[in-house]
């Protein structure tokens, strides 16, 4: 059996792979997203533009900024057919001396509790330490979010602190703690991925 668009991935794990979106991804994408509307929309912001990110426009907006120098984002699919489970997104780049990036990730409702984050996150960093060269990765979650904050630490993540009234959700600016991994102790837990 083949696995639908297995042939664009970037990293590829156990259970899922990672790729960038390709544009025939539009309508599946939204669906998805809808169908999750209510499980996400409470760790999301409000873009200032408007933009309601459950439509097809934030698609075409993934689908434009999918790989640029400053972001790079990513489809979570099954490896078992290929569908589309979550996204994963590598944005605020920089280079020069700090050679950072800050993720941002989501899993449709359906797809949590079966491990996928953790392994598409384990791919990220693989990605983000060697192809892409970074030496530090951080990534941001509001305190309530037991699950994101678990799938971070089993990767090597550590706690930095908290950032008070750090971005607003829904119309609410939300404390956040912030958690990072560098390249050395990426490869100092043995794990290569």
């Amino acid at each position: 059996m083949s696995v639908r668009h297995l042939r664009y991935a970037v990293m590829t794990g156990e259970r899922v792979f990672l790729r960038y979106p390709v544009q025939s991804d539009r309508d599946e994408f939204v669906a998805l997203r809808q169908h999750s509307r209510r499980h996400l929309e409470r760790w999301e912001p409000i873009p200032p533009s408007g933009l309601d990110t459950f439509s097809g426009e934030a698609f075409d907006l993934e689908y434009k900024t999918r790989r640029t120098d400053a972001q790079h984002r990513w489809l979570i699919c099954t490896l078992d057919t290929g569908a589309i489970a979550g996204r994963i997104a590598l944005g605020a780049i920089e280079r020069g001396p700090f050679q950072n990036g800050r993720l941002g990730y989501w899993l449709a409702e359906q797809y949590t509790g079966r491990g996928y984050m953790r392994e598409a996150l384990g791919l990220t960093l693989a990605h983000c330490f060697g192809p892409l060269g970074l030496h530090r990765v951080c990534a941001n979650v509001m305190p309530c979010n037991g699950p994101s904050k678990k799938a971070l630490q089993a990767c090597g993540f550590v706690l930095e602190g908290c950032s008070e009234k750090y971005l607003q959700i829904q119309g609410t600016w939300k404390d956040h703690e912030r958690y990072a991994i560098t390249v050395e102790r990426w490869n100092g837990l043995g794990t290569g991925a």
